[in-house]
């Protein structure tokens, strides 16, 4: 996997086990870029484009929160200039470098790394498709923003997964978990088609099963 470095961020490129194409290539963005080497993620015929978080409870969050656990920090909030940056700096950076089609690029992530993909839509059309595994729907506020207004990139292809017991353990707003997917999902399907899935498992259960689905699901569609 190349490694580079791009605006503030530190990038990881792999490349499709197809190797690339003489012309334009698709391409995966994923939040939590190590999660790629983690995972040994692969694709077939799409670059995968790993960027690394710097602070993910900032960078991957829409609007300051305070901690929902003593001791920890507080969410900040800093989405927005994050996805600026994606979007200006990173992304171009990559077309460039790796030949890749405008018209094909996917942008997802798991859990607050979901979030921030999906609330992606309500920020740029760049993305043809978008996917959250595990999404953290819970944030403060997300739910409601979500069912109120109506994306940016409403023709995006959307992927949500969810499961039922993410919620466990909890005894906070993290108890609802499931409750705050299944309005997002339903939203979602409302407004862009969205294919959702919700499966029967834990927040931190069956990691690289849900996202190598997720990488097939965007293969296809792209």
């Amino acid at each position: 996997m190349e490694i580079l470095n791009l605006g503030s961020h530190r990038i990881g490129v792999r490349f499709p086990e197809k190797g690339l194409r003489k012309g334009k290539n698709p391409a995966i963005l994923l939040n939590d870029g190590e999660l790629i080497e983690q995972l040994n993620l692969r694709t077939e015929r799409a670059v995968l484009v790993g960027v690394y978080p710097n602070n993910r409870l900032s960078e991957y969050t829409p609007w300051p929160e305070p901690a929902i656990r003593p001791g920890t920090p507080d969410f900040g909030g800093q989405l927005g200039q994050y996805h600026r940056e994606l979007n200006n700096e990173i992304l171009p950076a990559l077309i460039d470098e790796y030949a890749l089609d405008t018209e094909k690029l996917a942008y997802g992530g798991y859990s607050l790394g979901g979030l921030a993909a999906t609330m992606s839509l309500w920020e740029t059309d760049a993305f043809a498709a978008v996917f959250s595994l595990c999404g953290s729907f819970w944030y403060p506020g997300v739910a409601d923003f979500i069912e109120e207004h109506v994306p940016k990139n409403y023709s995006a292809q959307v992927y949500l997964q969810n499961g039922i017991r993410e919620g466990e353990g909890h005894n906070n707003r993290l108890c609802d978990a499931y409750s705050y997917a299944q309005r997002v999902h339903t939203a979602l399907q409302a407004t862009c088609g969205a294919k959702t899935v919700l499966d029967d498992y834990g927040h931190h259960d069956r990691q690289s099963e849900r996202l190598n689905a997720a990488l097939r699901w965007v293969e296809r569609v792209l």
